[in-house]
């Protein structure tokens, strides 16, 4: 690895944290800081190696998100805390299994845009709808949906 790459390296932690600071989610921040590594490394040999390497790599992330928010590239965050009174029960072992799975849900949203396409259809929306709100193929709002499922069956019956 060259010096610059390692510089970058040492300071992954810092960029993902910038990352997800100016982010909706943490999933788009570590998108965000992914992308902005990658392209940093592909034009290590634009920067001097004179000057400190963070401004540099600020300037390449804030390229990086504006690309992002101009094109529509970001996923707008899973409303899970909206809207879960909508399933709610009076039958307290119902509403108990009820609450567990939002929980787990809650959990696997954070990080997994499966999950948030699965929550989307689960309050009535189209396959199509969906991909218009993501920002995603059809196909890949199907792909997700069936996944989460099956890991979503997993987790239930573990």
């Amino acid at each position: 690895m060259s010096g610059v790459g390692e510089q970058i390296a040492a300071l992954y932690s810092w960029i993902r944290g910038v990352a997800c600071r100016l982010s909706s989610c943490v999933a788009d921040g570590e998108d965000l800081a992914h992308d902005t590594i990658i392209k940093a490394l592909l034009n290590a040999d634009r920067y001097d190696g004179v000057r400190d390497i963070k401004p540099w790599l600020m300037t390449i992330l804030l390229n990086t998100l504006k690309s992002r928010l101009r094109h529509g590239g970001c996923v707008p965050v899973c409303p899970i805390g909206e809207d879960v009174e909508r399933f709610a029960t009076d039958d307290p072992a119902r509403q108990f299994e009820w609450q567990s799975l939002a929980a787990i849900v809650k959990r696997m949203a954070v990080t997994d845009y499966g999950v948030r396409s699965l929550w989307l259809y689960a309050l009535g929306y189209d396959y199509g709808e969906i991909a218009s709100l993501t920002g995603v193929s059809i196909g890949t709002v199907k792909s997700r949906i069936f996944y989460t499922r099956q890991r979503l069956k997993r987790l239930l019956n573990a």
